[in-house]
């Protein structure tokens, strides 16, 4: 017995039909039962995505699957079908699978193009222009692996239901749930060091050279002391952190002193960029005492960096004062959209995940 896949082309004239007549759950049941009562197929699930239909199944030995799935979709598109099927047995049919997940099959690459390459875009205006930062936005995974993981869990659901999950699909599935959980956190790792690169970029535009620059890390989470390394890595080489016992490691990190909140006030005129994640108690970063603090720095400028979940632990107001420019994680995400480092380190994390994935199940297959 062997498992496949077959899937309808989404480039072929038939896969509109095909799509619209297994959009519901009635249509995909139907073809679920054409499924369980063919003698030559003992296991089943279907994928209907935007774009992608396709059935995981597992054959008898020496039967035509290639066949076999024509007719099943056949039954469901108008027009010749046995044509416009894409077909892979064995290890393929799941490394299909897991290079779909991975956004890194010819239909995800597809969806990508368009997409503008680094140097065709500038990808951040002038330091002035974003001292009023626009829309709203957040990175995330490709908008397509992300929807077939979605359709992959209900497809797995659907065949549960028609007990057509057997053996092969259950290795298949737990297989494909280890790869997204890679990917989830990979993903999340690349975005923040993305973020991290905007922030960056960010303070270049307002301070030129980065090397006597000082960097106050108040209330220092995981993802401000991300974003503190990263202006380590710039070349920035004065650090202070700002907050109680639980910011000792990122001190111990920075190399920094853990600074008394008391004095606040006197570490806000030395810092030329300050990274706020969580309040420090007896402190708060509102625009009374930072209108005092831009006075005393006679006009030198100031990044501010509020990195907490939902931008409201500096007072937004301060991003009137005079060489005051504050941004938020919300920000960030927005400006890191259209940079070319939006993706940074995607990529080559997506193709270590899907080798060491197809490597991983063929040993599964022996």
């Amino acid at each position: 017995m062997g498992l496949f896949v077959a899937g309808v082309n989404p480039r072929r004239p038939v896969f509109p039909s095909a799509s619209q007549h297994l959009a519901d759950a009635v249509g995909r049941r139907a073809l679920l039962g054409a499924v369980s009562g063919h003698r030559s197929l003992s296991e089943g699930l279907l994928v209907a995505a935007d774009g992608r239909l396709e059935l995981y199944a597992v054959a008898d030995e020496g039967c035509d699957a290639y066949d076999i799935a024509a007719g099943l979709f056949g039954a469901v598109a108008e027009g010749e079908v046995a044509g416009a099927l894409y077909f892979a047995e064995g290890i393929d049919a799941a490394s299909h699978l897991f290079a779909a997940l991975c956004g890194l099959d010819e239909f995800a690459r597809g969806s990508r193009e368009g997409a503008l390459l680094p140097g065709e875009c500038d990808g951040l205006a002038d330091a002035g222009e974003l001292s009023q930062p626009g829309g709203r936005g957040a990175l995330g995974a490709p908008g397509l692996p992300d929807a077939l993981a979605a359709c992959w869990a209900r497809a797995l659901s659907e065949a549960r239901k028609a007990a057509m999950l057997g053996d092969a699909l259950t290795r298949l599935a737990a297989a494909a749930s280890g790869l997204s959980s890679a990917l989830s956190a990979a993903d999340a790792s690349a975005s923040t060091a993305a973020l991290a690169e905007t922030a960056v970029e960010l303070a270049r535009r307002v301070f030129g050279h980065l090397e006597r620059r000082c960097v106050l890390a108040a209330g220092a989470g995981d993802f401000s002391l991300a974003l503190a390394g990263a202006f380590l890595g710039a070349g920035v080489e004065r650090f202070q952190v700002l907050g109680d016992g639980d910011c000792e490691e990122a001190a111990r990190v920075l190399g920094a002193p853990v600074a008394d909140p008391q004095l606040l006030s006197a570490l806000l005129v030395d810092a030329d960029i300050v990274l706020a994640e969580s309040a420090v108690e007896g402190t708060s970063l509102d625009r009374r005492l930072m209108k005092g603090v831009v006075r005393l720095r006679r006009g030198r400028p100031m990044l501010l960096v509020d990195a907490s979940a939902d931008g409201s632990l500096i007072d937004h107001r301060v991003a009137s004062l005079d060489g005051v420019f504050l941004y938020t994680v919300a920000d960030l995400a927005a400006i890191t959209r259209d940079a070319p480092w939006a993706r940074l380190g995607t990529d080559d994390a997506r193709e270590r995940l899907f080798a060491d994935a197809v490597r991983t199940f063929a040993l599964q297959m022996g």
